[in-house]
């Protein structure tokens, strides 16, 4: 590709990107912003309407900020342009979403789901079945991008899940059975549940606001998204985020995890459960287990108390090494913290050397379908992404 054609992507992809972050705008703003010229801005604007990425509704008497102008054009996305689909292959559930081209989540659904353990097959005719007709839904005239599955469990930059102890999985190439099955001959990817949880915090909100971060998911597993100046860190094989295996202790609750002592044997689903009954306790099941604490029962007094120790050691260990702005916990096991956010905080504190300041810690708002919207975020953010080839190749050239 020629410089010329490289620097008009990139900045294509900043007009984008800005209409994306602000929303409607006009042509003589956005080359205010860009600190491009207004009859560059006008070229690229015409071409991604050509392209129909982009729509422009008339305006007449003042331009934005009262300023008085001539008759102009207010630039918007178009979000019929495109649906990008994410699935999201849970514990006890299949999520799938579509989102329009201005992050728009406008149709999704969940369903109650046991995958059969070490099933695969089983388990992929389900997800295609669910994905088939929740296509036929999309509107026509709204092409499907393209789609994206979330795991619980580690994958590879080639789609294949290495391994996810919930499912039952080892060595499952994902990414080539759901196309297969499927027909699928569009855009197909896929990622680790607690990656697309972190990709739905990060590329639905103001990069500021989460340009150091780490996203927390607490189900059976528990996984991390790493986000450093607002780009979610991946690792050298694609792996970063595993902090469910980091070791705290020798032995923790839930003898079903891979390394005994780690983060997500004391702090998960099934070690609360099964400390709970340690303790006395009769609830098998998550929800039962909040209904205890919101009753005061002694048994999950105790149980919630020692969750929040082992959560603030986990949450203080990963602090000092990421420094992170904040922290947002996302998952079914997430309900807990705001009924020990305290005792957290205090076992933070306890861990940290001093004077290290202590992290602000939220509960993510985006409920259930949270990695079902990141997985389809996912695809977004990278249609609307430049191209860094293309930047360092005008670089080279230049």
């Amino acid at each position: 590709m020629s410089m010329p054609s490289a620097v008009r992507h990139i900045n294509e992809a900043r007009i984008l990107e800005s209409l994306y972050r602000n929303g409607s705008t006009t042509r003589a703003d956005l080359a205010r912003e860009l600190r491009l010229m207004r009859s560059t801005v006008g070229n690229l604007i015409t071409n991604l309407v050509g392209q129909g990425l982009v729509s422009e509704t008339e305006i007449s008497g003042s331009g934005s900020g009262g300023r008085a102008g001539r008759p102009g054009q207010l630039v918007q996305l178009n979000p019929a342009h495109a649906a990008f689909i994410g699935v999201d292959i849970g514990v006890g559930h299949i999520s799938v979403v579509a989102v329009d081209l201005v992050g728009h989540c406008f149709k999704s659904q969940t369903q109650l789901f046991s995958p059969p353990f070490g099933e695969v097959d089983a388990t992929v005719d389900t997800v295609v079945a669910t994905v088939q007709a929740f296509l036929q839904q999309i509107p026509p005239e709204q092409p499907v991008h393209g789609i994206c599955v979330a795991v619980p469990g580690l994958l590879d930059r080639s789609g294949t899940v290495l391994r996810a102890p919930v499912l039952g999985w080892n060595a499952v190439p994902i990414e080539n059975l759901v196309r297969s099955k499927l027909a699928w001959t569009g855009v197909l990817a896929s990622e680790n549940d607690a990656n697309a949880f972190a990709a739905a915090e990060l590329y639905s909100r103001s990069p500021a606001t989460s340009s150091d971060a780490l996203f927390v998911y607490l189900d059976a597993g528990i996984g991390g998204g790493l986000v450093s100046q607002g780009k979610l860190l991946r690792g050298h094989r694609g792996y970063a985020g595993e902090i469910g295996h980091i070791h705290l202790g020798e032995q923790g609750f839930d003898p079903l995890t891979p390394i005994q002592g780690s983060f997500e044997s004391y702090v998960g689903r099934n070690a609360v459960l099964a400390r709970y009954q340690q303790h006395g306790g009769k609830a098998g099941s998550l929800e039962q287990f909040v209904a205890a604490v919101l009753a005061q029962e002694p048994a999950a007094l105790s149980t919630i108390a020692e969750w929040a120790w082992w959560l603030g050691r986990g949450i203080a260990s990963l602090v000092s090494v990421f420094d992170p702005g904040r922290i947002v916990l996302g998952g079914p096991v997430a309900v807990l913290y705001p009924h020990a956010a305290v005792q957290t905080m205090e076992s933070v504190r306890k861990h940290l050397v001093q004077p290290t300041s202590q992290p602000h810690i939220e509960v993510s708002q985006l409920g259930p379908d949270a990695c079902a919207i990141g997985a389809a975020m996912t695809l977004h953010h990278e249609l609307l992404s430049i191209d860094e080839r293309l930047v360092y190749g005008a670089a080279n050239e230049s």
